[in-house]
């Protein structure tokens, strides 16, 4: 290229992606062809003119204000006339960046409930742990099944500038078993440990006295007291214990049965964990330690580490069972060990999925 047709395209950038992909060039060779025969680059009054139309047609482009935050801030379906639009903010590069910001807006809960209300204490962890799970679970979700969905949700058979779209078929991405089991087996273990320890070592608990108001024959009301003892926690932990292990035997004779003979799989290929899922694991993991800390220390009620520890230690040894099977054979996804351990049943042939791509209109001689 020479040092117009680069200034000419640096200029142009200004206009949206899919109306460069149509125009740039045409665009370019008549720059190239009105410019004096020594320019090198466009002079200001071009320049001014290209940045002036790049900056009105995507604002032209862009949805409204409101349409525009009921997407960002919802996943709200856009109207048609901004299919390609949405097209291109869920494809280029930063998708996630924007996905995320425009969901910040759950943090503004911690802030209005410290603003608002007299019970700061009670209030503002819960919102805090809301707004960094919904964080978490989006930096673990895969961007290639996350685009496709945005997409199928966001799609619009109705023809633009690009011309129509249609249906083709494609190869259904799996992801690969043995990464994706080795993070549960890691999360289940955390989990584990840390819920375990708060459950057993919790001061508090939630109890019912009698009310104080005179003339009532049978009233109670919900108090914090004192825990007498951890006893009534520890049977159940025990029991959800044995009873995992009695799972992972049964998951061991049902994997062995059934992964023998699977069949070919054409219509998939598998991928690996996302590339932000290390942050999401580290959210997740400090999420579950910090409620359970919190919870120990009596700052918590014993609540969710009643519930989650026998939970934990119920499904990780089927777990470990999994991610040791999915070590011995690098082909499987995580889907057909699920659907064999919890149905018993030989993996099932996956079936094409359905992408929607821009239709080739051939022109008649």
């Amino acid at each position: 290229m020479s040092g117009l047709e680069r200034s000419a395209a640096f200029w142009l950038r200004a206009y949206p992606p899919a109306w460069r992909a149509q125009r740039a060039d045409e665009v370019t060779a008549v720059l190239v062809d009105l410019a004096p025969d020594d320019a090198r680059r466009l002079d200001a009054r071009t320049a001014l003119g290209l940045l002036r139309g790049g900056v009105a047609t995507r604002w032209h482009r862009t949805p409204p204000l409101r349409v525009y935050l009921q997407y960002r801030m919802l996943d709200v379906r856009v109207p048609a006339q901004y299919r390609e639009w949405v097209h291109q903010d869920i494809t280029t590069p930063g998708a996630l960046r924007r996905n995320l910001t425009g969901r910040l807006w759950v943090f503004l809960l911690p802030i209005y409930s410290t603003l608002t209300t007299e019970t700061r204490g009670e209030f503002v962890p819960m919102w805090s742990v809301l707004g960094i799970a919904l964080l978490a679970t989006l930096l673990c979700v895969r961007p290639g099944s996350a685009v496709r969905r945005r997409l199928q949700h966001h799609a619009s058979t109705r023809p633009t500038e690009l011309g129509p779209s249609v249906w083709v078929r494609t190869s259904r991405a799996r992801v690969s078993a043995e990464p994706a089991a080795r993070v549960l087996v890691l999360l289940l273990a955390v989990g584990a440990v840390a819920w375990s320890a708060a459950a057993v070592l919790a001061p508090t608990r939630l109890g019912a006295v009698p009310c104080d108001a005179a003339g009532a024959l049978s009233c109670s009301e919900f108090v914090v007291v004192a825990r007498d003892s951890a006893g009534l926690i520890t049977a159940p932990i025990a029991a959800a214990a044995l009873t995992g292990i009695a799972i992972a035997v049964a998951v061991h004779r049902r994997l062995g049965r059934h992964l023998a003979d699977r069949p070919e799989q054409p219509a998939r290929h598998l991928v690996g964990p996302a590339p932000h899922a290390g942050i999401g694991f580290a959210l997740w993991a400090g999420l579950v330690v910090a409620e359970a800390s919190a919870e120990a220390t009596g700052t918590w009620l014993l609540s969710l580490s009643a519930v989650a520890a026998p939970a934990c230690l119920l499904l990780l040894p089927a777990a470990v069972v999994v991610w040791l099977r999915s070590r011995t054979a690098p082909d499987l996804a995580l889907v057909d060990l699920r659907h064999v351990a919890w149905t018993g049943r030989p993996v099932p042939v996956d079936r094409y999925d359905t992408e929607l791509v821009p239709a080739v209109v051939r022109e008649r001689r």
